[in-house]
């Protein structure tokens, strides 16, 4: 995507993958990695507002995502 190409950990979410996704963190894994694909874009065409406001949207998913499903309940990790 306009030359910024996936890193190792990063893969291509597709509508399909989103409509086999069950529960709040695989939700949360998929908004970080369209979060991710549009950070990349803002940042090559250097709207640097708008990429550091992705990243931040990027990050708040992945610590979502990170959490395991006993811990979802737990009123202290929210």
């Amino acid at each position: 995507m306009l030359g910024c190409p996936l890193t190792a950990h990063e893969k291509t979410v597709t509508d399909n993958d989103f409509d086999q996704m069950q529960g709040p963190n695989e939700t949360a894994a998929y908004i970080e990695a369209l979060a991710a694909e549009l950070a990349r874009i803002a940042a090559a065409e250097r709207l640097h507002m708008l990429h550091y406001l992705l990243e931040m949207a990027r990050e708040e998913a992945a610590t979502i995502a990170r959490r395991t499903t006993s811990a979802a309940g737990d009123p202290s990790l929210r």
